[in-house]
């Protein structure tokens, strides 16, 4: 409980904020987003695609060519992706907000971060899902009859058309995005070195699902283009002095103006 209540309380000079009574039921309702879809994919998504066949745009049909089963086979690309995002990524992430806060946080702000890019992370992997069922684009495996019988091609799975928006991208875009802004709003003297990390996660991840052959360029162009704004909307929400922030401290910011 005292960990909580420090955490919560922020200090005169930081430049980043929580709002618990809002943070928590936006990304809660994010994470909800994200999960029922997940869990009840055959359910909800459509029976057929949306977008199927079709003529392909000269840049998907490029990189498809260029990198499909690139460096190895598509299931090792496939393998590697899912590490890489849904454990190495997170977990670094998370090391980094805490750790690489600015020079003038104070007592809990490594935790604060941490909510923030959780915030920025459940918002963007419901806003992807979203896209994703609604759009029902055919897989690059189902179009060029790479598919498999069982297993992660299965053409009868009906993941095998819910290609765009890439939620690989987009998650490990809005986990790097995220906390580079964070960490620049705190004037983190990491933060260059966090906007480069951001920017290597995003692209090796997006490379490794084309590799894989689960996404067009467009798809994980679109995945990161999501992830990037949420990285970036979510933190400015939190700074100090803008209007949210404001509403939300109430008495203490007119305290602060006597002193």
């Amino acid at each position: 409980m005292i960990a909580v209540l420090l955490a919560l309380s922020v200090g005169a000079q930081d430049k980043v904020d929580v709002r618990p009574s809002a943070d928590i039921p936006i990304a809660a309702v994010g994470l909800v987003g994200f999960v029922v879809p997940e869990l009840f994919k055959n359910q909800l998504a459509p029976a057929q695609c949306r977008v199927c066949d079709g003529s392909l745009n000269d840049a998907d049909a490029f990189f498809h060519d260029h990198l499909t089963g690139w460096l190895w086979d598509r299931k090792t690309s496939d393998s590697i992706s899912n590490v890489w995002v849904y454990a190495l990524l997170p977990v670094s992430t998370l090391a980094g907000a805490y750790f690489m806060t600015g020079p003038y946080a104070s007592d809990g702000a490594g935790v604060r971060a941490i909510g923030i890019v959780a915030e920025s992370v459940a918002v963007q992997a419901a806003l992807v899902q979203a896209v994703k069922f609604t759009v029902a684009r055919q897989r690059p495996f189902a179009r060029y009859g790479n598919a498999t019988t069982g297993g992660t091609y299965d053409l009868g799975d009906r993941d095998s058309h819910i290609s765009m928006p890439s939620g690989h991208t987009g998650f490990a875009t809005s986990l790097g995005v995220s906390l580079a802004m964070t960490a620049t709003l705190e004037e983190s003297p990491a933060a260059p070195w966090l906007w480069g990390a951001a920017a290597v996660a995003s692209v090796s991840t997006a490379t490794l699902r084309m590799m894989a052959e689960k996404h067009y360029f467009t798809d994980v162009l679109t995945g990161a283009a999501i992830g990037a704004a949420c990285g970036v909307a979510f933190p400015l929400l939190h700074r100090r002095g803008n209007a949210l922030s404001i509403a939300a401290q109430g008495p203490a910011v007119a305290l602060s103006g006597v002193f």
